[in-house]
């Protein structure tokens, strides 16, 4: 078990350091969400090199507008700044283009939430009046099945080559 461990962290070292502008913009996402929505954030994230993932402290929130834009904000920021590195990499068209190509892949690469993201995503829409539940759930739902089936990047990478794939074609 401490050899599976071990192996873990050593593994999440290059990954994170690989990763590092999309981990960062994905966790600032949901502060400037947590601002804008008022929910208090108790500290900045910073990068975990020897874990599986970054978070942001913030206080918990049963609005369910709030949680739904905390929730999804790195999906809409991420999106947005790899399709502008993707096509500047498009634009440049050389080797020049190859950082821009390797930002585009880190943004979009962790544009999905986790499912920490979303995991109160059901209550908070639960928690709306009778009226307005139906399109609490018609957004939660979605958006937490998603993420729950995004195993272990993959979701990532499916989205990475979308974005590519749609941009240059």
């Amino acid at each position: 078990m401490l050899l599976r461990s071990t192996l873990r962290a050593v593994w999440y070292v290059p990954l994170t350091l690989v990763l590092a502008p999309g981990i960062l913009t994905h966790e600032y996402a949901h502060v400037a969400a947590c601002r804008l929505s008022g929910v208090e954030v108790h500290s900045t994230p910073s990068l975990n090199p020897f874990g599986k993932d970054a978070f942001v402290d913030h206080a918990p929130t049963d609005r369910f507008g709030a949680d739904f834009a905390i929730a999804v904000a790195p999906f809409a920021v991420n999106s947005v700044l790899a399709v502008a590195a993707f096509a500047l990499a498009e634009w440049l068209g050389s080797t020049v283009a190859i950082p821009f190509l390797w930002l585009g892949g880190c943004f979009a690469w962790t544009a999905i939430p986790s499912p920490s993201d979303t995991d109160g995503l059901l209550d908070t829409a639960g928690g709306l009046p009778r009226a307005l539940r139906p399109l609490g759930y018609l957004l939660a739902v979605p958006v937490r099945t998603a993420t729950l089936l995004a195993i272990e990047g993959i979701g990532g990478l499916v989205w990475t080559v979308a974005l590519y794939v749609t941009l240059v074609g």
